[in-house]
């Protein structure tokens, strides 16, 4: 490593994310700050398609550092690699498939202070695409921590970390990504649990420091994966923090309310609706519901 000491590593984990990787390579090039003021740290998780050897065209360049998995670890793994590889003071996460604007890593720094830790960044849709009805649920204002203002402080079932900066400290204190969770969804809700217990109200949100995020999904894919998390990484948080069961939805999976509410005849109903009037309540509900089978179908449950 270069003897000026880096101030920010940012870690960017990549799977399959050849359309988007060479755009987001560049906006990171392309910040604001000096090239030796942060380092980059690729991880790619063993790709199916050309991402590696994408990544491999800019590994010369002096702060962008490529590891390559020769077996899928899963995210958490993934970013925990490129943490253990840094060691600057503060770490920014962001995704393979964002790109973000030129002063991204600076906005993030205005924000800290002895209380507060961590930084979640917005995601926002890329311009002139047409948003099909999950997408506009998935960016639009009834979801998480989009429902605070800007500088506000988030509850730590908000704090994600696919755009966000904390302090390097917090992870040496309350550990890393929980490496057992190799499915999709709940790693940055458990690693959000331990740095809460320790920092309450240690979060914050940040419009300013926002990503441009390229990946689309359809209503079926998104509810496959939140079906994966409610059945695997779901029960994992809910025995590993257990004081926080009702923040994680549990009423609604064995509850009689939940059985009532989350039914196949009022499924099926609204699926029908959805067709016609897809408004974003109705896909949170069909989302929801997705959850909740994962969970009702899950062994440790069981």
């Amino acid at each position: 490593m270069d003897e000026i000491k880096k101030h920010i590593d940012v870690i960017i984990p990549c799977y399959n994310v050849e359309e988007t990787i060479e755009e987001c390579i560049k906006s990171l090039c392309n910040q604001s700050l000096s090239k030796n003021e942060y380092n980059c740290y690729f991880i790619n998780d063993c790709s199916k398609d050309s991402t590696g050897s994408i990544l491999d065209k800019y590994k010369s360049i002096e702060n962008i550092n490529v590891f390559h998995h020769k077996k899928n670890q899963g995210l958490a793994m993934t970013r925990n690699k490129g943490i253990k590889a840094g060691e600057s003071k503060m770490i920014a996460f962001l995704d393979g498939d964002m790109v973000v604007k030129k002063n991204w890593l600076e906005s993030f720094l205005p924000y800290f202070n002895e209380s507060i830790v961590a930084v979640m960044g917005d995601n926002i849709a890329p311009q002139n695409t047409s948003l099909n009805p999950v997408e506009k649920y998935y960016f639009g204002n009834l979801r998480g921590a989009r429902k605070y203002k800007d500088g506000e402080r988030i509850p730590f079932q908000y704090m994600l970390f696919g755009n966000a900066m904390l302090k390097r400290t917090i992870l040496q204190e309350c550990g890393y990504f929980d490496e057992s969770m190799k499915k999709y969804g709940g790693e940055d809700t458990d690693l959000s649990a331990r740095i809460w217990n320790t920092y309450p109200r240690g979060f914050v949100f940040s419009k300013n420091s926002d990503s441009v995020h390229y990946h689309r999904r359809n209503l079926n894919e998104f509810c496959n994966s939140m079906y994966t998390y409610g059945k695997y990484n779901l029960p994992l948080l809910i025995n590993k923090h257990p004081h926080y069961k009702k923040k994680f939805g549990t009423d609604w999976i064995f509850s009689f309310k939940g059985k009532l509410l989350f039914s196949s005849p009022l499924k099926i109903l609204i699926n029908l609706v959805i067709k016609i009037y897809p408004f974003q309540i109705l896909i949170r509900y069909i989302v929801a519901d997705a959850v909740i089978r994962g969970a009702r179908s899950s062994e440790i449950f069981g």
